[in-house]
């Protein structure tokens, strides 16, 4: 089953506070303050968070979140970077400060996760894969910074067999093997960057969705800053997406020194300077947005 248009809630304001919901995947893109209450009872609904990196804002809302929505099935699972010291101490505090919520042996699963991991998001045939990036310094082997990617594996019936009834395929299936006759292969549903400098479009690869973050409008703004290494600024992003050409980009993670009608004004203008061929929305500063992709993006083609 191919998900058509993901139905995405969120909240992303540089500092504060960054969580993204996609209710079609029952998937917490980090976990930042006021999750638990922008979901409400959809909060329920998730069956995985997979946080970043150790930031406040990117998991200030996890001691609530699971408070209220642990269950015994192991769920929600909670992904973190694996190098990452201040995940351990973290769930072993919250089992400790909230016990009775918490103390259920496998009640909630804390994993640690980079390159190489692949878990499965039990729905539709999709995957959620980390990898790692640049937001934070550390040794070439230690992952304590992530982006994630959603991929979806799609079966089709290879060209040859192309017009065969269902009984035949079946028979053939059994004969052959689904390998013989069925053809794999992997689409990249959702990319999320997460905190991030710059990188090249070959960093990110084909997905229909890039959310991306945009603390900055000016390179400028974040080389005064001393924040370009960090993070990536509109006039960077723009570009890159446009080389990279996804179906839908969001912009997220502004910083509040810039106001809507600045933020908005900047994306009109690296629009019209770039013409990108694809819609792009923007989440603003002390948002909180639901189902994001339906509603009128910022630009559209």
């Amino acid at each position: 089953m191919k998900i058509p248009r993901l139905r995405i809630t969120g909240f992303s304001t540089a500092l504060y506070a960054t969580w993204f919901f996609v209710d079609d995947l029952a998937l917490l893109l980090d976990c930042g303050d006021g999750a638990c209450a922008g979901l409400l009872e959809k909060s329920r609904k998730v069956r995985t968070i997979a946080i970043s990196h150790s930031d406040r804002d990117h998991l200030g809302g996890l001691a609530q979140f699971l408070q209220v929505n642990v269950r015994d099935a192991g769920l929600p699972v909670v992904l973190h970077p694996r190098d990452c010291d201040s995940f351990p101490r973290l769930e072993r505090f919250l089992h400790e400060f909230d016990r009775f919520h918490l103390d259920r042996g496998d009640a909630n699963c804390w994993q640690g996760v980079g390159p190489g991991s692949e878990i499965d998001l039990g729905k539709a045939g999709c995957h959620l894969v980390p990898f790692s990036n640049r937001h934070i310094d550390s040794e070439p082997d230690q992952i304590k910074s992530l982006s994630y990617r959603v991929v979806q594996q799609n079966h089709h019936l290879k060209e040859r067999f192309q017009g065969c009834s269902s009984q035949e395929i079946a028979a053939l299936r059994e004969k052959l093997g689904d390998d013989e006759v069925i053809d794999r292969e992997w689409e990249t549903l959702l990319v999320y960057s997460a905190d991030t400098p710059i990188e090249p479009p070959s960093f990110w690869g084909t997905t229909r969705l890039l959310i991306h973050e945009s603390t900055f409008l000016h390179t400028e703004d974040a080389r005064m800053r001393t924040q370009d290494l960090r993070h990536s600024a509109l006039d960077q992003v723009i570009p890159m997406a446009v080389e990279l050409e996804p179906e839908v980009l969001l912009l997220s993670h502004f910083s509040t020194r810039y106001s809507r009608a600045e933020i908005r004004s900047a994306i009109a203008r690296e629009c019209q300077r770039c013409r990108p061929r694809f819609p792009v929305h923007a989440l603003f500063p002390g948002e909180l947005r639901r189902d994001i992709l339906a509603e009128a993006p910022e630009w559209s083609p």
